[in-house]
């Protein structure tokens, strides 16, 4: 059995400003720093973490290295696990693409991905620690395209309902050994 302890990155400039990110690296906030070394790291402060996974993005590895501060564990960046790729969205109103979610489950954004398409990255991802970290505990730090693939690969969650959750900030995950 492994254990996934799921985190969303803390607040990021786009965040502040209402703008989708998508693939763009954008760093925290002022506020996101504060938030990821005092709120997140008390929030998982019993927690003894075998492996941390971010996505290869600057707001999830800062989120981790914050949360994570003087702890020996080393953190892995994954490029499977980026937020949607939004295409010709990026960087365009976060409400508006937040809105069109739905209709890009299967049909990519304009010169982007779909979130099939991203299941398939995430897939790759749960198989990958399946292989490699048995028995153990992790804390994945990524997006909410990161929060997808764990809803419905591991835990079973149509697509669609996970599309539409509102609590995707944070999770705990057992993946059995036959995953």
């Amino acid at each position: 059995m492994i254990t996934i302890y799921y985190r969303g990155h803390a607040q990021t400039l786009d965040i502040v400003r209402g703008v989708a990110s998508g693939h763009r690296d954008v760093e925290l906030s002022d506020y996101g720093r504060e938030q990821a070394a005092t709120d997140f790291r008390l929030a998982y402060e019993g927690v003894e973490f075998d492996a941390v996974y971010t996505s290869d993005t600057r707001r999830a590895y800062d989120t981790a290295r914050l949360m994570l501060n003087g702890r020996a564990v080393s953190i892995t960046r994954d490029a499977r696990l980026r937020e949607c790729d939004y295409g010709d969205m990026t960087g365009g109103p976060r409400k508006a693409v937040e809105a069109l979610r739905p209709s890009h489950l299967r049909e990519p954004f304009p010169n982007g991905e779909s979130y099939v398409q991203v299941l398939g990255r995430m897939r790759q991802f749960v198989d990958h620690v399946a292989r490699s970290d048995r028995g153990k505990t992790l804390l994945v730090v990524g997006h909410f395209a990161t929060y997808l693939g764990l809803e419905h690969i591991v835990n079973g969650v149509p697509v669609e309902g996970a599309l539409e959750s509102k609590s995707h900030s944070h999770g705990v995950y057992i993946l059995p050994e036959q995953q």
